[in-house]
């Protein structure tokens, strides 16, 4: 909140209001005896009194004494100690402790007024939402009403903050909140709160805002819950014993709760896969689901909480972002209050000093920040100093790592493990985790085989709606209600390993989207407990066994909804998609399409194009990928053979490039290729079933936010291009895209029905076809699949090709027969050469 200067003359540092040129851009945390000890800075000659005071300060692995940089350290890794680099005319010298008292008392007027302000928001957001217990009690007839909820819909239409007031007679109305501010009318909130916590993990952080939570509300108004994870460092468990102690005297009414999962972290990383930094499950399965679980009411209901909790915006780019108050941000039924959301690293070391609080040990060792022991979004730097301090601790989770590595044949196993690269491992390609989950779909039916579920299908269907089924040994038949509609299944045995799931859905698509999760679930589920907590009812309970109460069970889908692939477990072990080449990428389109001006552009004059173009930095690379897809250009950049044809050929017969660029992309590109493949002529969508298509399609390889602007890169490519202007491959049904259609594409070219069916016969590696061959429902590729074209029309193209002077292909399509038979001496693109001379 305060900026941060040197204060030379105490050692330590001084807050100011004003920005000026000894303002500091980063603020500094202290640095104590036993994190010099580590770097063994007497062995270069300086000296240092071990005392409770720190001696220097360090920003980033610079080291500061008394406004002077001395020395910075590089390299530090997991196996090696840091290397200590004086700067420029430093020599070894006698190192004085901060003169604590007195740099407090310099900061006593900054830290006063930072102090007060956080615990006046921690008093007034307690009164406001602890008033909304009593407002429930007492305004029955509104106490069905989302307030925030009907706010937030005038905020939307007036482009101004809302607030909802409480006016006489237990009414309430909805004015700017600047009006309710200068009125000084009470906010009044909607959400009905069952607890009150202080989240404490042993961290700086949470630790002053327990003193703060401690400072502003009575201590039977709240509860102090700390998560046990398994990986904690042994300092921070001690500190919490010590927190209990000192707070205990001072409130013997305050309660403090030790919440564990039921299994060891260890045998989760046999089961899940180890952390990492796309898979970070440890922090929902062996903290937040215990705490949350730990806070149910009566019924087995989810407790609404209100947690008062340590984030701050300093500490990464995607907390800057935050809110102080925020609501229903992981999960809906938590409101997370943050007192010191605004405050920076040096503030908060000021107030443990300034009020005498214990301070961890790990910081004292040089810990920046203190968390679980091994994290896939620590530092080299902190498992140096875990490797070194706390190396006992350490032992079973490096050992493991090992093992993996050694598993693995990974070569440069130190290297691997130095660079921190067992982080980043995205799939359960190697955990060897035999459960597997293979899906098909038809136009009818919707199909999976499932080899070694960890459990019963008819243990997670039920979420989706009513099951009616005659079931023995988990095989049988049956009837669910889903969305007021019902749908047959059956689950039979397909190995003795694997069963098979069919499902007559009539391919509705919500019902795919869920089904999928359920069988995710189904397969992959070991009684985690991370989705048991997002169920609003009590109807699910997922430990010892999995059980849901029909009579509770809402079909909301939030157990379904909480996570990709619906389970966290499954998202871990999932293995790349058989549906997708590992090739494939979808990035590189970023949210661009290809567009009509942009190729008219490109072949007017391909070779100063990439020098000189109207296309704007982002949109280039984007371009050129597509082009790539069409076969236009190579990996050079040039015009390929088929790029100059088109290019010949431009002015006359547009449509023709087009048709042909159409094509390719639906061979070449992932995600013309999932248009074409997975939805059929003349299907209607909403835009968020084509969300959840593609998400469903392309989520075991890629990551959402990567999907969600994929799909606005397909759509620009209907916007922008003769794909969806002139062939209405998908064009929407609303002027606010809300809706869209795979239309039918019946005036296609001979010359493009060639140039398909040759790429088609390519890809089978036939030289002979059948035109009903493109009109199965299992298949996936060719004419019909591209364009949609009709039987009826697609025959008269053929008929014409048959007959032409250059004949390409041989049609027979008399006396119920529908051959097509190709010269195999032919390449698709010798076709459209011989067919555009």
């Amino acid at each position: 909140m305060f900026k941060v200067e040197w204060d030379i003359e105490t050692g330590g540092v001084k807050l100011s209001s004003k920005v000026t040129k000894d303002t500091l851009g980063i603020s500094p945390r202290p640095v104590w005896h036993e994190e010099l000890d580590l770097l063994k800075l007497d062995n270069l000659g300086f000296t240092y009194p071990h005392t409770d005071a720190p001696i220097l300060w360090a920003v980033n692995k610079q080291y500061w004494y008394r406004g002077r940089m001395i020395f910075e350290v590089k390299g530090a890794n997991i196996y090696d100690s840091p290397t200590v680099v004086l700067a420029s005319e430093v020599k070894p010298m006698a190192l004085e402790p901060v003169d604590v008292n007195a740099m407090l008392e310099r900061n006593a007027d900054q830290m006063f007024l930072i102090e007060s302000e956080a615990i006046e928001f921690i008093r007034d957001t307690y009164i406001a939402y602890a008033g909304v217990n009593r407002a429930h009690d007492m305004i029955k007839a509104n106490s069905a009403v989302d307030y925030e909820a009907l706010a937030a819909k005038l905020e939307k239409k007036t482009k101004q903050k809302m607030a909802v007031v409480k006016e006489d007679c237990d009414s309430f109305d909805i004015v700017p909140l600047e009006t309710a501010n200068q009125k000084g009318k009470r906010v009044l909130l909607s959400t009905k709160i069952d607890r009150f916590i202080a989240s404490f993990s042993g961290g700086k952080d949470s630790q002053v805002v327990l003193d703060l939570v401690t400072r502003a509300i009575p201590p039977t108004a709240f509860e102090v819950i700390y998560s046990d994870t398994g990986y904690e460092l042994p300092p921070s468990l001690d500190l919490y014993e010590e927190v209990k102690q000192y707070y205990g005297k001072r409130f013997p009414a305050l309660r403090f709760t030790t919440t564990r999962n039921h299994e060891s972290v260890l045998n989760y990383w046999d089961k899940i896969g180890t952390p990492s930094d796309t898979h970070r499950w440890c922090c929902s399965v062996m903290k937040t689901a215990p705490l949350y679980r730990s806070l149910k009411v009566e019924g087995n209901k989810q407790a609404r909480v209100l947690a008062f909790e340590g984030v701050r915006a300093e500490e990464s780019a995607r907390r800057s972002n935050y809110n102080r108050i925020g609501k229903g941000v992981k999960h809906s039924f938590v409101i997370n209050a943050r007192p010191i959301l605004n405050w920076n690293t040096t503030e908060i070391y000021l107030y443990l000093l300034f009020h005498s609080l214990p301070i961890n040990p790990a910081y004292r060792v040089g810990k920046p920040r203190v968390g679980c022991i091994l994290c896939p979004f620590g530092s080299p730097w902190d498992d140096m100093i875990v490797n070194k301090v706390y190396h006992d601790n350490l032992t079973p989770f490096l050992s493991r790592i090992e093992e993996i590595v050694a598993k693995r044949k990974i070569p440069n196993a130190g290297e691997y493990l130095r660079d921190r690269k067992w982080k980043l491992r995205s799939s359960g390609t190697n955990v060897g985790n035999p459960t597997f989950v293979k899906i098909k779909n038809s136009t009818n039916e919707f199909s999976a085989i499932i080899t070694n579920p960890q459990k019963k299908i008819f243990d997670w269907l039920p979420v989706l709606g009513r099951v009616s089924a005659n079931i023995k040994n988990g095989i049988g038949s049956g009837i669910i209600q889903f969305e007021n509609q019902s749908f047959s299944f059956d689950v039979k045995k397909h190995s003795n390993t694997s069963i098979k799931f069919t499902i007559h859905d009539n391919n509705n698509i919500r019902l795919r989207y869920y089904i999928r999760r359920v069988l995710y679930k189904s397969a992959y589920c070991i009684n985690c407990e991370a989705c048991e907590i997002e169920c609003p009812t009590g109807a699910l309970s997922t430990y010892p066994e999995i059980s849901i109460d029909n009579s509770k069970c809402i079909h909301c889908l939030k157990c379904l909804d909480y996570h990709q692939h619906g389970c966290i477990v499954a998202d871990s072990l999932v293995t790349t998609m058989g549906n997708l080449e590992s090739t494939s990428k979808i990035s590189p389109y970023g949210t661009f399409g290809i567009q009509e001006a942009w190729v008219e552009e490109f072949l007017n004059n391909p070779e100063s194009f990439w020098d000189d173009n109207s296309l704007g930095v982002k949109q280039v690379p984007s371009f050129k990928a597509w082009l790539k897809d069409a076969e236009i250009i190579d990996g050079k950049n040039n015009l390929t053979k088929l790029g100059k044809l088109l290019q010949s050929i431009m002015e006359d017969n547009d449509t023709l490039v087009w048709e042909v660029i159409h094509i390719n992309l639906a061979y070449n590109n992932p995600l013309m290729k999932w248009l074409v493949q997975e939805i059929t002529p003349s299907s209607i969508l909403s835009r968020k079933e084509l969300e959840l298509l593609i998400l469903d399609y392309f989520n075991e390889a890629f990551k959402p936010t990567t999907i969600s602007y994929a799909l606005q890169a397909l759509l620009q490519v209907f916007k922008y291009s003769p794909i969806g202007t002139e062939f209405e491959i998908l064009t929407p049904t609303d002027t606010k895209g809300n809706s869209y259609k795979r239309t039918t594409y019946n005036s296609l070219t001979p010359e493009a029905v060639a140039y398909s069916i040759y790429k088609y016969a390519t890809a089978k590696e036939t030289d002979m076809v059948r035109v009903s061959d493109f009109y199965k429902p299992e298949e996936k590729l060719g004419v019909y699949r591209e364009f949609g074209v009709s039987k009826n029309d697609l025959s008269k193209k053929l008929r014409a090709l048959s007959s032409d002077t250059n004949r390409v292909l041989t049609a027979e399509l008399n006396m119920g027969l529908d051959h097509i038979t190709l010269k195999p001496e032919l390449t698709p693109l010798q076709v459209l050469e011989m067919l555009t001379k």
